[in-house]
């Protein structure tokens, strides 16, 4: 059996097993990552064998300031922008490498942002170069953002895992392809549509991708953030009928099944369930709510519809994917 991962706040340890090649899982203000050196392949390829993640779903290189992602990128006035604008924080640019000096190598674009997770942009500090990093979690299921969920995940398949603080904002960053004229976003995330038209007013809004067309971000093309059970979005309406049905039923059922409830201002029924009082809360609750149904073997979870406010598109992709199971 592998020994088990060094789990510490030491950034220079964790750097150090970085540059040896090893795997080290972190938090950033978004979720945690799975990350190795950008510059060595083999560790990123190890990454995908570890969340038997598909060979075409690229991984995101982290960076600590903007002058590195300029070293390794062609960075356009625009993208300069958004970095200024929004870096730190969860915005992620799809850009044109320089070289071919960053995994993956046989790719002429790469992902790149820089978190705000202070403890994240210390390791890739500490690293001596950007860090390669998804999400970590099994690939096709939800994103991990609390410490406890990280650790009985990882510990023994990676060497090293950072604590810090868990993430606050609880879904994956924004994507925006800046390769093409004129941009696209690819994935909403916190940073909203009408926030990146303050200054690229031309910005193209999703649509979907083709099973034949290489995704250029993480999140666009296969099966994601979906736990075992079966997930529901409901309106309103239906959301307080499934509860008064459940309420008729002990609170443990809906449909016959073993069910969990999420959304706004109501009862809980049991511990599963969770009360939210706005869209950002969501966003924050949404994947330890599905990682909770899994240990809880819940058969269906029942998702209130977002708030209608900025934050209701990205919030109904995470949901809508978890839905479909795609």
């Amino acid at each position: 059996m592998k020994p088990p991962a060094l789990i510490t706040e030491d950034v220079l340890s964790l750097g150090q097993i970085l540059r040896e090649g090893g795997l080290v899982v972190f938090p950033t203000e978004t979720v945690y990552g799975i990350g190795a050196s950008s510059l060595n392949f083999e560790s990123c390829l190890r990454i995908y064998q570890i969340k038997n993640r598909p060979s075409d779903n690229p991984l995101i290189a982290h960076f600590s300031e903007i002058e590195e992602i300029d070293r390794y990128c062609i960075l356009t006035s625009e993208a300069r922008s958004l970095l200024e604008k929004f870096s730190p924080g969860p915005i992620s640019l799809v850009l044109n490498q320089k070289g071919n000096s960053l995994f993956p190598p046989d790719r002429k674009t790469i992902a790149v942002r820089i978190p705000s997770h202070e403890k994240a942009r210390e390791l890739i500090r500490a690293s001596g170069s950007p860090i390669s990093a998804p999400s970590a979690n099994i690939s096709g299921k939800p994103s991990l953002t609390r410490r406890k969920d990280v650790i009985d995940t990882f510990q023994f398949s990676v060497e090293g895992i950072l604590l810090g603080e868990d993430p606050e904002i609880g879904i994956e960053s924004t994507v925006v392809d800046m390769t093409g004229n004129p941009p696209v976003l690819l994935r909403p995330g916190k940073i909203r549509a009408e926030e990146i038209k303050q200054l690229i007013p031309d910005l193209v809004l999703p649509s979907s991708v083709s099973e034949n067309v290489l995704p250029q971000s993480p999140g666009m093309k296969y099966r994601h953030y979906s736990p075992e059970a079966e997930v529901r979005i409901v309106s309103d309406t239906e959301f307080e009928s499934s509860l008064r049905n459940a309420n008729e039923t002990q609170g443990l059922t809906f449909e016959g099944k073993k069910t969990a409830w999420i959304g706004f201002s109501f009862s809980k029924l049991h511990s599963e369930d969770v009360i939210l009082s706005s869209n950002e809360e969501y966003m924050k609750e949404l994947y330890a709510f599905f990682v909770e149904a899994d240990k809880r073997n819940i058969e269906l979870c029942l998702c209130q519809e977002p708030k209608k406010d900025g934050h209701y598109l990205s919030l109904m992709n995470r949901l809508e994917k978890a839905a479909s199971k795609r």
